[in-house]
Formats: C-alpha cells, structure tokens, sequence
C-alpha cells in the first residue's frame, strides 16, 4: 500500500515539475514581422502613435523615439493567470521595440519581469517555458492589436516576413 500511494504522489508531481524547464536567454522574447503597404514615415507615426495611446499606465514609458533611424523602444507592463485563468494573476513588465523601414517593421518584446506576491523575492526574470508561454499569449494579442492600428486604412499584407529576410 506505501508504494502505491508513494507512486501516486510522484505521478501528481510530475507533471508540475514541466513548467520548471528553462528557455535559453537569446530565446526569452516574442518577434514578429509585418508588412503593410505605408512609408517608413507613416508606419512610424502610427506606431509611436499607438505607444502613446495604448501604453498609458504609470509604470509604461516610451524610452526612445528616433524617426531617422525607425526605431521605438518602450516599456510596458501586462498580467497573465498562473493556474486555470482565474487563481493567481501575475503581474509583469517587458519592452517592446518597434523597427520600421518602408513597408514593413518588427515588433520584439523582451526583458520580461515578473512580480510575485506571495514570495520573499518580490520580482525576477522570467526564465521558465510556461511564464515565457503564458506571457506570449498576451503579447501577441497587443501585436495583433498593434498591427491592426497601423494597418487601418492601408492594404495590409497578411504573410508575415521571415526573421532572416529583414
């Protein structure tokens, strides 16, 4: 009866132990590339344009803002549910940078943050698969929202570029 009970613990355990595997550091963000038939100029309005509206909380922040070189850098914060979607909200904090060039730009979202609640570390980096996966859910929700406003009004290209064509 012990070995029973001691193999049903550890077949219960086990499947909690998958949200442990790390993610490598160069692999801890969320990138995309979109294309939309707009000048450099127009693209890049429009989505510092977003920023502003969008990233609106205390903690956001647009860091950089350079129309010449086509670049936005920003900081934003978001929550995701840990178990279920309703027991356990986290709270986290990423940047978000916006590349522009004629008729395309990137979007990458990285240095992600998470604040825990009921842990004597109060934040750290995200570095597990399913808090890198459960925030990659939201933020490409924010991507598809941030694609839509750009894209509004413009003949918008559904296939989305390959990394190593940018």
């Amino acid at each position: 009866m012990k070995h029973i009970t001691l193999f049903l613990l550890c077949a219960l355990a086990l499947p909690g132990c998958g949200r442990l595997v790390k993610v490598p550091e160069q692999e801890r963000m969320v990138r995309n590339i979109f294309e939309v038939q707009l000048a450099k100029n127009d693209i890049y309005d429009r989505a510092l344009e977003w920023c502003a509206k969008r990233l609106s909380t205390v903690n956001d922040d647009i860091v950089v803002k350079n129309r010449e070189a086509g670049k936005i850098i920003a900081k934003g914060t978001g929550k995701y549910s840990e178990y279920f979607d309703f027991l356990v909200d986290r709270e986290f904090s990423y940047n978000i940078t916006i590349e522009v060039k004629d008729n395309r730009y990137r979007v990458t979202f990285d240095n992600f943050t998470i604040y825990y609640d009921e842990r004597q570390i109060k934040s750290g980096q995200a570095e597990y698969k399913f808090e890198i996966g459960q925030m990659s859910k939201k933020l490409n929700k924010l991507m598809e929202d941030l694609r839509d406003y750009v894209s509004r009004g413009a003949v918008h290209k559904d296939k989305q570029k390959r990394e190593e064509e940018w």
